[in-house]
């Protein structure tokens, strides 16, 4: 018969074994990770979000000139996007546009796994689910579920043997997919090949640069506001001011002499980010223009949901893939710092 002593000794191991067990999946996805932003492929996945269901063609490479992809939609309205680094450039044809942006970092334009997993083990639970087959490929299937109720918990379908994310469910507190992505097919090449890609068979397309004024936390941002109640684990990542009428941007000097210079060069938004690691929320700041000019309280699509507030003479827009409560929590707790 087991002692008391004996009884708790199991029951430490037992703690133990677990922990080292979600430790183990937590490095062995880390590692994936790494392997998935080096591999050189072309295939086809499909995107559902709310009832919209879209499918898009990508090819990704690396080579010395570092990381470029190319995304075409294969259904709906034409576009095509090719990301080269942190630029992107889109095209859509059907409207002769063209517009060229910076992102703030080197982000995929579909769903990869987190480069900081390891560092999301305080605020998600993993667990080992039977393994399966994506786009002929066979996977490790894994559930990151959130410890709290401000955050969407994941399910990941990766590649065994290089690592890549084949699929990807966005789940509720009520294990319901709100969210997917998944390939159907994929096929991997040992170099980076051109991505063919000429600017040069648009220039008659009108053309908009996204303009932005970025400043990093702790270096020359001054940070006007502040969101005072957050959830476990979400940090300022993005500090960036926007300009909410592009032709004001793009406003030659001319134009700008007819006007009597009265254009409006400075930027008229705010937009804050906030991150545990995974989940993201961005939080809009900008002049109250009245009733009927803003979202008014809460709103959802799909996994998206939107929550609106207004502050004084200034308006709150916060917008996340994260539950209705945390953008209402976030909206209605930002104040403007003195």
């Amino acid at each position: 018969m087991l002692s008391f002593t004996n009884i708790a000794v199991v029951i430490l191991l037992g703690l133990v074994s677990t922990n080292s067990f979600a430790d183990d999946l937590f490095d062995m996805l880390k590692r994936m990770s790494d392997a998935d932003q080096n591999q050189n492929y072309h295939g086809t996945f499909i995107l559902r979000k709310s009832d919209k269901l879209s499918a898009l063609r990508v090819t990704h490479g690396v080579g010395e000139q570092g990381i470029w992809e190319r995304l075409e939609s294969l259904n709906g309205e034409e576009k095509q996007v090719l990301r080269h680094n942190d630029r992107i450039i889109s095209v859509y044809p059907e409207r002769r546009l063209v517009t060229v942006r910076r992102a703030s970092k080197q982000q995929s334009l579909h769903q990869q796994l987190p480069e900081n997993i390891d560092q999301l083990e305080s605020f998600y639970s993993m667990t080992r689910l039977e393994d399966d087959r994506i786009a002929s490929h066979q996977t490790l299937v894994v559930d990151l579920l959130p410890r709290d109720q401000y955050r969407y918990g994941y399910r990941y379908w990766i590649d065994k043997e290089t690592g890549m994310l084949l699929r990807c469910d966005l789940v509720s507190e009520n294990d319901e997919i709100v969210e997917q992505m998944m390939f159907t097919s994929l096929e991997y090449s040992s170099g980076a090949s051109s991505h063919g890609f000429d600017l040069q068979q648009f220039a008659r397309f009108n053309q908009q640069i996204m303009d932005e004024t970025e400043t990093d936390r702790g270096k020359t941002a001054k940070i006007e506001w502040e969101v005072q109640r957050l959830p476990s684990g979400f940090m300022l990542t993005q500090n960036t001011m926007r300009y909410l009428q592009p032709s004001a941007i793009n406003a030659s000097e001319s134009d700008k002499a007819v006007a009597g210079d009265s254009t409006n060069t400075s930027p008229d938004l705010q937009h804050l980010v906030y991150s545990d690691g995974l989940a993201s929320v961005s939080v809009f700041i900008e002049k109250n223009k009245g009733n009927g000019k803003h979202l008014q309280g809460a709103s959802s699509m799909g996994a998206v949901n939107a929550f609106g507030h207004a502050v004084g003479d200034f308006f709150v827009t916060v917008v996340g893939e994260v539950p209705e409560k945390t953008v209402q929590l976030m909206a209605q707790s930002a104040v403007k710092m003195p």
